[in-house]
């Protein structure tokens, strides 16, 4: 699979899950449940009727009838089988162009366009022939009976696109649940997004489903760590952008603050990599002045390396002129905090604190004579909790995300 069809395939679930989001937040009824990955894409049951939606996003393609031929076969073969449970299909598609060719359905072009194919196929005597196919007539299926489905099925081939669905979601959810343009998409979409991930991860039906009411109530909560598919569902560019403004802008972030910088690498990560990373955030985040009564500088701690690489971490910085503290004032010597904690200066050159490990870095926290922040980069899994102090959790999906955040 190429890049560009790759895309094309993470958008196609995005524009499922952004429709599943959808749908639930706009039953009347509590108690309406929706099940992903069920019949079709999503199902909707509510007190007196069930939904089977399917969801396609072609907004490269034309519309064709064989586009959708495949989709309304296999609904007409779940119909043969409960026909007497008076379920609704629903096909739901955006499409580049051809929207004309989309017609209302009558028995003749069910027929005709949808429920008749042709297959390459061995005779006997093992030659290839052309065989045509008649779905309604393998499925034993009456006029009386294709028409029942037609008056079940209904065909959208004028969805909205990828970006008006998101806004009618980001309408909905402030609506829903009173909040802000930034709250509706910072935490409660991201919220949506990943209980939607979530659920269509479950092995069986009953765990994929959730009531109108547990969705809100979970999407309720203020989840300030973001997800992964909220992170391509941004984009990086805009991604970065939008972390940037919410929390790394230097007009929101230049008081003299304790700011504890966590940053999750991998075992196989350069030490390089990781040096210029805690160099931008030293830069970025110091101000060091004889002018100032309160100069500051960054605490730094990275997570996920032996102690062999934290050595090694150290010598490198340290040679490349990167003069930091840590709360250890000499070998073998007890933590001391008061130390970690010495006013950086011209002249002691201290342009960055360092955390040797999670343990020192509770104690330190409480030990702060300041107001302290955190802001942890992680990558796979938040590895640090703290709420008693301002705590940002920043998703990123490589080490050089820092960079771009930073610059």
């Amino acid at each position: 699979m190429s890049n560009r069809e790759a895309i094309d395939t993470i958008t196609g679930y995005f524009y499922q899950f952004d429709k599943s989001i959808l749908e639930v937040l706009k039953q009347d009824n509590d108690k309406a449940s929706i099940c992903i990955e069920g019949i079709e894409d999503i199902d909707v049951v509510s007190a007196d009727e069930t939904s089977a939606i399917q969801c396609k996003y072609y907004a490269k393609t034309e519309y064709n009838h064989s586009v959708i031929k495949k989709p309304i076969i296999l609904m007409l073969k779940h119909f043969a089988t409960k026909k007497n449970d008076r379920i609704k299909y629903h096909l739901y598609g955006h499409y580049k162009s051809g929207h004309e060719k989309s017609e209302n359905l009558t028995l003749e072009s069910l027929k005709a366009n949808f429920l008749t194919y042709k297959k390459t196929e061995k005779d006997e005597q093992n030659n290839k022939v052309q065989v045509t196919h008649f779905v309604h007539e393998e499925l034993n299926l009456s006029n009386d009976d294709l028409n029942s489905f037609l008056a079940l099925l209904s065909v959208d081939t004028n969805a909205p696109s990828f970006e008006e669905q998101y806004q009618d979601i980001l309408n909905a959810i402030k609506k829903t649940l009173k909040v802000s343009d930034v709250e509706a998409e910072q935490y409660h979409y991201n919220s949506a997004l990943k209980l939607v991930k979530n659920l269509s991860m479950k092995q069986t039906k009953k765990e994929r489903t959730i009531t109108k009411y547990d969705f809100i109530e979970k999407i309720k909560v203020k989840d300030e760590i973001f997800d992964s598919w909220f992170v391509h569902r941004k984009g990086r560019e805009k991604y970065i952008k939008y972390v940037k403004k919410q929390y790394l802008s230097s007009d929101l972030n230049m008081e003299a603050f304790d700011r504890f910088f966590l940053i999750d690498c991998y075992e196989s990560e350069s030490l390089s990599d990781i040096k210029n990373s805690i160099f931008l955030l030293a830069k970025k985040w110091s101000k060091i002045s004889k002018r100032l009564e309160h100069p500051f500088c960054p605490s730094i701690y990275v997570h996920n390396l032996n102690s062999e690489k934290v050595i090694n971490l150290k010598n490198i910085m340290f040679t490349e002129g990167g003069f930091f503290l840590d709360a250890y004032p000499f070998k073998g010597s007890n933590m001391y905090s008061k130390h970690f904690y010495t006013k950086p200066t011209n002249e002691n050159k201290i342009k960055f604190r360092f955390v040797d490990s999670l343990d020192d870095l509770n104690i330190l926290i409480n030990d702060a004579n300041k107001t302290v922040e955190i802001y942890q980069f992680y990558k796979d899994k938040v590895f640090f909790e703290c709420d008693s102090v301002k705590h940002v959790k920043i998703k990123i999906e490589e080490l050089n995300y820092i960079k771009d955040l930073v610059k």
